[in-house]
């Protein structure tokens, strides 16, 4: 019985020495946040001003299509392309490149040492997952910029989404692993229709210089915005379930098909110009977001 309760003092006090030592590791990657948050704040900044470019090209584009303007539908990567051959591309792409960085630190931030106060709950815990993601995505997307901007043309070795979605099915119980994929997409548009619908995102910014009718065109143009992205996840969503369930990686789409399916609807060119008004405008939110956004990272510790 004695030993039994010195293996107990043992395993209690190892358990202790654990936490602490997660903690001190926590506490000492808030502190260095804290001393660098002036300039990581300012990073995180450009960064949704870069994201703002990138899904404003994704907009123009689209909407030149419904209109009857010629051209195609594109991703964030086709829009990127976009910008390389405007003048002075090369050096946009740079800067678009740094930005990007920047967004997907300040999201890497938010997952790991929480500014935000999600908690370790399920639904915090489901928001932190969703910022990591997001932050691998961006940086993804950096450095394809960064790339293009160097050799002027799209690096090789980007796949599609079929390419990503094939690779998932060739794992073990890959139909499995692609259906959760869609299923995720899915919470993701009703989070973001969700929170377009009652203006959540308020509680996030910080429109103190801003009243009026200024102010409601802002707010409105962000409902719109998100619920424009909302759509789009949701139309990605549903193809990544119809993939999970044939098996056929072929049926996925990105935000390029999904805007070209969309226009091949009854009355497609208006639905077509609706979601890409709506692109548009989320290009502009983000734009708004790097001026107005509560950015915390000075609260990290």
């Amino acid at each position: 019985m004695a030993d039994l309760k010195n293996v107990n003092g043992r395993v209690s006090r190892g358990a202790q020495q654990v936490k602490a030592g997660l903690q001190d590791t926590r506490d000492a990657a808030g502190h260095a946040a804290q001393h660098a948050a002036p300039g990581l704040e300012t990073l995180a900044r450009v960064g949704y001003a870069s994201k703002g470019v990138v899904y404003f090209t994704v907009g123009f584009l689209a909407l030149g299509v419904a209109l009857g303007r010629g051209g195609r539908t594109t991703d964030t990567r086709g829009a990127l392309s976009q910008l390389q051959d405007l003048p002075g591309g090369s050096a946009l792409l740079f800067v678009l490149a740094v930005g990007l960085v920047g967004y997907a630190l300040w999201q890497l931030i938010r997952a790991v040492l929480d500014p935000e106060r999600q908690g370790t709950a399920a639904k915090g815990l489901v928001k932190r997952a969703g910022y990591l993601l997001s932050a691998g995505v961006n940086l993804t997307l950096a450095v394809f910029t960064a790339g293009l901007a160097a050799s002027g043309s799209a690096p090789q070795g980007n796949g599609s989404e079929t390419q990503a979605a094939g690779t998932v099915l060739n794992l073990p119980g890959g139909q499995l692993l692609l259906g959760l994929v869609g299923v995720g997409l899915l919470g993701l548009a009703g989070s973001q229709l969700y929170t377009a619908y009652g203006a959540k995102f308020m509680k996030r910014m910080r429109f103190t210089d801003v009243q009026g009718r200024v102010r409601d065109l802002l707010i409105r143009t962000g409902q719109v915005g998100i619920a424009s992205r909302g759509v789009l996840m949701l139309i990605i969503g549903v193809f990544a379930l119809l993939a999970a369930w044939s098996g056929q990686a072929s049926r996925t789409v990105g935000i390029s098909e999904a805007l070209t399916w969309l226009r091949s609807q009854p009355s497609g060119n208006l639905l077509l110009g609706v979601v890409a008004a709506g692109t548009l405008c989320y290009g502009v939110w983000c734009a708004v977001q790097a001026r107005y956004r509560r950015i915390r990272i000075q609260d990290a510790a």
